[in-house]
Parts: structure tokens; C-alpha cells; sequence
């Protein structure tokens, strides 16, 4: 399976219009528009796990948080997340 990483844009999140104000959201330096520019759902979950991802400094540091278990999310979900990071980290 090949998992391809999209930048965030005005129509990859025109689908969630109704949820938050997406102008605003794509003028964030969060990692949130990235989630949700890939399939994430925009709920309580995928805001803790950005808010842990932007308060981080390293990835390491992100996958041992105490507050979510990444472990425990899905395999395409982490390689998902790995990519993205390479992005944020690198």
C-alpha cells in the first residue's frame, strides 16, 4: 500500500466548511490542517493528537506522550502520522 501525504488546501478541506472556519485554519502553523487534509475527522481525538504533535519537539517525544496511546492507533494511521512528521521534523 502506498500512502501519498497532500498539503493542506482550500479544497482537500472544503468538506469540513461546516465545522470551522478554513481560512483560518489553513493560515495555522499546526499540524491540524495536515490531519485532516489526510482523512483524519475533525473531533476530539484529532485535536488532542495535534495539539501533542505541535507542543512536541521530537518524534520520539510524540510517540511516548502520556496523554494518547499512538501505539494503539491503526497501522495505516501511524505510517500516515510518520509521514507527516518527516515533514515537520526533518
Amino acid at each position: 500500500m502506498t500512502i501519498t501525504i497532500i498539503q493542506p488546501s482550500l479544497e482537500n478541506l472544503q468538506q469540513f466548511s461546516d465545522s470551522f472556519d478554513i481560512e483560518k485554519l489553513l493560515r495555522s502553523k499546526g499540524i491540524l490542517p495536515w490531519l485532516l487534509a489526510n482523512g483524519w475527522k475533525h473531533d476530539d481525538e484529532s485535536s488532542l493528537i495535534a495539539n501533542i504533535i505541535d507542543e512536541s519537539t521530537s518524534i520520539d517525544e510524540v510517540w511516548e506522550s502520556e496523554e494518547f496511546d499512538f501505539n494503539a492507533l491503526s497501522d495505516e494511521s501511524k505510517s500516515k502520522l510518520n509521514l507527516i512528521f518527516e515533514h515537520f521534523y526533518l
